[in-house]
C-alpha cells in the first residue's frame, strides 16, 4: 500500500512536496548511480570486485577460479519492427507478441540463473536468430536505427536487464551487431555511429559489469566490411579507445564455430571469444584452446566459449566439460528444435526463461555442480567475492528443510522447503520475501533497488521493500496513536525481527511498537508434500492503552495478468465490493459469481470486500490466498475482510491483503489470523476461467 496525500492537505504544501520530488530526481540524473559490480582481467582470470571469480573453487581436480561461465540470452530485448513477421513470435497463451513480457520474464528468471552459479550471459543489440537457425532473416530486430542511432524502446529494456544483473554480481557480454540485421544500417559511418553510440551509453551510465562483443561472429556473411574478420579490429580498437572519467569497456569479437581467430584480432583483444558450434567432439574443444594459446598474437588474456549448442551435460565427457579442464569459460547456447514447443529454447522467440526443459535443467544442474553453488540455499551473494557462505540449520520436520542463507544481500535469511516448494524469509526487513516452485520465479514482487538495504525504524518516508508482511488495522488510527499517519508503526514494518526455528516451522518475533505496544509473531509453515504455505499472524498486547485492533496481511505481487474475488453468497456491498480510493481499478468487473480486474499503469486504486479468498493470475502461475471471514465479528473499513490495492507505474504490483477481525487489545490479551497461500499451475486458458475453475464456479 502506498501513502496518499491526505485530502486536508494544503494545496501550496502539496506542490511544494511535488517539487521538491522533481528536484531531487532531476538532481539524481545528473549522475550515473553507484554501480554494484565491477569485472575485470588479470591475466587469465576474470575478477568481480577486485576478487578471482568462484574463488578457491576447484572441480574434477582443475580450478574453476577466474572463469566466467556463461550462457546466450541474446533475445532479452527482441522486438520485430516488421509487420508482416511479429504474428510469427506470439505468447501461446495470449497469441500475442509482447516485448515488455520478453524482458520482464528475463528480469524475473536472473536470479534463478545466478543462483545456479551462472556469473554472465551474452546479449546483442540485434539478437539473433529467433529461429535458432536461419538463412534469411525477414524479421526487424534492431536497436540500431539505420542511421546508426539507437532506439530508446530497446536501450529503456536494456537497461533494465544491465541493472538486475549489476545487483546481482553479474557480466554481460554485450553484442552490437548480428549477421542478417546489419544489412538494416545504411552504410559504413552508421556503423561507426552505432559503436560509438553504445559505447557512450554504457560508459555515461557507469556500468562497470559490461564487456563488449562487438559482433556475433563477424567471419559470417555480414553486409558492411568493416564488420568482416580483415576490418573489424577498427571497431575493437574503436570501442578500447573511448573512455569516461578514466574508463574504458573491455572487448572483442567472435568467430563462427570451431574457427580459431586472427592473429590481429587476438591481438587487439581484451579477451578471446570462441564459439563451439558444430564441434560435436569435445576434444575439438581442447584443440581449439590450445591453438589459440599457441598463436603468436596471444598473451595471458581468458579464453571465453559464448556460444555452444552441444550438450550431453549428464556424461562424463562434453563440450561443457572440455573447456573447463582447459581453463576456458564456456557458454550455453540452447534454442528450439524441431517439434519442440515453448518450454525449450532461449534464443528461439518467444522464450520461456525459466529452467523449463530437461536441457535447460541439464545445464543448470551441471553448472551448479561445477561451481559448488547449490541453488536450494537460494541466496545469490554466495558466489560473490566476500558474501558469506549459507549455513544450514539442524532443524528438519516432516520431510521440511530449513536453511540459513544470504539472500538479495541480507545475510541470515532462510529458506523454508519440502523439496519442491520454498518460502524465502528475511528476517532483517521482516517479511516473508518470496514463495515459488523451486528453481522457478516467484509471484512475490520484490523491489530490486532495495536488495541488501537495512530496515530504517527513522526513515520519514516509507522503504517499500516487497514481499509479504503485517500491519495493525484500521489504518485510520495510525495518526491518533503514533506520530505520523505514514509510513506504518516502526515495529511492523521497518525494524528487524528475530527468527527461530521450531520443528518445521520458522517463528518470527517483532520488537515491541512503542506506540500501540504490541509485538508480532508469524509461524511460517510448508505443507510436506503440497505447494502450500501457512502464516499464523499473532498480535501481542504488553503494554499501552486499550484500543480495537485486528491483523492485517499484505501481500505484493508482480503485476498481473488477473485479480479475482469470489462473491460471497450474501452480498454485504450492494455492488459487490467496498469503494476505497476515488479511481477504480482497470477492467473491473462483478459477474459470474467473481471480482475481477486488472493493475492500472496509470493511476493507484482499491477496493474492498467480505469474501475471505483472493487469486493472483500470472502468465505461468496462480497464487491463491485463503483467510476465512469470522461469521458476525467487526471489521475494518466497512467491513471489509479483504482488500486489493493496484498500485500505478514505475513500481509494477499490486497487494493482496488479508484483514482479521478488530478486538479488544489490552495488556494481556492477543488475537490470531491464518493465511493459506497455494501455488498453482496456469493451464493456458483464459485468467477469468482460471479463476473459475479455481473456485467451481460454472464457465460462461
Amino acid at each position: 500500500m502506498n501513502a496518499r496525500i491526505p485530502a486536508g492537505l494544503p494545496g501550496f504544501l502539496a506542490l511544494a512536496l511535488i517539487l521538491a520530488s522533481s528536484a531531487h530526481a532531476a538532481d539524481k540524473e545528473l549522475r550515473p548511480p553507484l554501480r554494484r559490480t565491477a569485472v575485470s582481467i588479470v591475466g587469465e582470470d576474470f575478477y568481480v570486485n577486485g576478487k578471482a571469480t568462484y574463488a578457491g573453487r576447484h572441480w574434477n581436480g582443475k580450478s574453476i577460479e577466474g572463469l566466467l561461465l556463461n550462457s546466450r540470452m541474446v533475445q532479452g530485448i527482441f522486438d520485430d519492427r516488421n509487420p508482416a513477421t511479429i504474428s510469427r513470435w506470439a505468447y501461446p497463451d495470449t497469441r500475442k507478441w509482447d516485448a515488455e513480457r520478453n524482458t520482464r520474464e528475463f528480469i524475473d528468471a536472473m536470479t534463478i540463473w545466478r543462483q545456479h552459479g551462472l556469473l554472465a550471459f551474452t546479449i546483442n543489440l540485434q539478437g539473433g536468430s529467433p529461429e535458432g537457425y536461419s538463412t534469411n532473416q525477414s524479421w526487424h530486430n534492431s536497436a540500431i536505427n539505420a542511421d546508426g542511432s539507437l532506439d530508446p524502446a530497446y536501450l529503456a529494456r536494456l537497461e533494465r536487464i544491465l541493472n538486475r544483473a549489476d545487483e546481482l554480481g553479474m557480466a554481460v557480454i554485450l553484442g552490437y551487431f548480428y549477421f542478417g540485421q546489419d544489412e538494416r544500417l545504411k552504410d559504413e559511418p552508421a556503423v561507426i555511429r552505432a559503436v560509438d553510440e553504445a559505447t557512450h551509453w554504457v560508459l555515461d551510465r557507469g556500468y562497470r559489469n559490461v564487456l563488449i562483443e562487438v559482433n556475433n561472429e563477424c567471419n559470417v556473411r555480414y553486409d558492411h566490411d568493416i564488420l568482416k574478420p580483415d576490418r573489424v579490429v577498427e571497431l575493437i580498437t574503436r570501442v578500447k579507445n573511448i573512455s569516461h572519467q578514466g574508463r574504458r569497456l573491455l572487448a572483442g569479437t567472435s568467430y563462427g564455430g570451431g574457427t580459431i581467430p586472427g592473429d590481429r584480432v587476438v591481438a587487439a583483444s581484451d579477451f578471446v571469444l570462441l564459439h563451439g558450434n558444430g564441434v560435436s567432439d569435445p576434444r575439438r574443444i581442447t584443440e581449439m584452446v590450445k591453438k589459440v594459446r599457441a598463436l603468436p598474437s596471444y598473451w595471458a588474456k581468458p579464453i571465453l566459449f559464448n556460444e555452444d549448442d552441444h550438450f550431453n551435460f549428464d556424461k562424463p565427457e562434453n563440450n561443457f566439460v572440455a573447456a573447463v579442464n582447459e581453463h576456458a569459460s564456456w557458454g550455453f547456447f540452447d534454442y528450439r528444435m524441431k517439434d519442440e514447443t515453448f518450454p525449450d529454447g532461449y534464443q528461439s522467440v518467444p522464450v520461456n526463461w525459466g529452467l523449463s526443459s530437461p536441457r535447460k535443467q541439464g545445464f543448470f544442474a551441471l553448472l551448479s555442480t561445477i561451481t559448488g553453488i547449490n541453488p536450494g540455499n537460494a541466496g545469490v551473494a554466495a558466489a560473490t567475492p566476500g558474501a558469506p557462505a549459507p549455513v544450514k540449520a539442524a532443524q528438519r520436520g516432516g520431510g521440511i528443510s530449513i536453511t540459513r542463507t544470504t539472500y538479495q544481500g541480507w545475510a541470515d535469511s532462510y529458506v523454508v522447503s519440502n523439496g519442491k516448494i520454498e518460502a524465502i524469509v528475511v528476517p532483517a526487513i521482516g517479511r516473508v520475501m518470496q514463495f515459488r516452485e523451486i528453481g522457478a520465479e516467484g509471484p512475490l514482487w520484490e523491489n530490486m533497488a532495495l536488495f541488501g538495504r537495512a530496515a530504517d525504524a527513522t526513515s520519514a518516508e516509507w522503504i517499500n521493500f516487497g514481499g509479504d508482511k503485517t500491519w495493525p488495522s484500521p489504518q485510520s488510527q495510525w495518526p491518533k496513536v503514533t506520530p505520523r499517519a505514514w509510513p506504518p508503526p516502526a515495529a511492523f514494518d521497518s525494524m528487524a525481527v528475530t527468527a527461530k526455528v521450531e520443528g518445521a516451522a520458522l517463528v518470527l518475533s517483532s520488537p515491541v511498537d512503542p506506540h500501540f505496544g504490541i509485538r508480532t509473531e508469524r509461524r511460517v509453515e510448508l505443507d510436506s508434500a503440497k505447494p502450500v504455505m501457512k502464516i499464523t499472524t499473532r498480535y501481542f498486547c504488553v503494554a499501552g492503552t486499550p484500543r480495537k485492533v485486528g491483523v492485517w496481511i499484505i501481500t505484493q505481487l508482480k503485476d498481473p495478468a488477473g485479480v479475482f474475488i469470489p462473491l460471497p453468497r450474501v452480498l454485504k456491498f450492494i455492488d459487490g465490493y467496498n469503494r476505497q480510493s476515488s479511481e477504480l481499478p482497470a477492467n473491473l468487473k462483478v459477474e459470474n459469481g467473481l471480482i475481477s480486474l486488472t493493475r492500472d499503469s496509470k493511476k493507484s486504486t482499491k477496493i474492498g470486500s467480505d469474501a475471505g479468498s483472493m487469486l493472483w493470475v500470472g502468465e505461468r502461475m496462480m497464487l491463491r490466498i485463503d483467510s476465512p471471514r469470522a461469521a458476525g465479528a467487526d471489521y475494518p473499513d466497512e467491513g471489509s475482510s479483504v482488500e486489493i490495492y493496484t498500485n500505478s507505474d514505475p513500481a509494477q504490483y499490486v497487494e493482496l491483503e488479508s484483514l482479521g477481525p478488530l478486538n479488544l487489545m489490552r495488556p494481556g490479551s492477543e488475537i490470531e489470523q491464518v493465511s493459506t497461500y497455494t501455488l498453482l499451475p496456469r493451464t493456458g486458458v483464459s485468467p477469468g476461467a482460471e479463476a473459475r475453475k479455481v473456485y467451481g464456479l460454472q464457465p460462461n
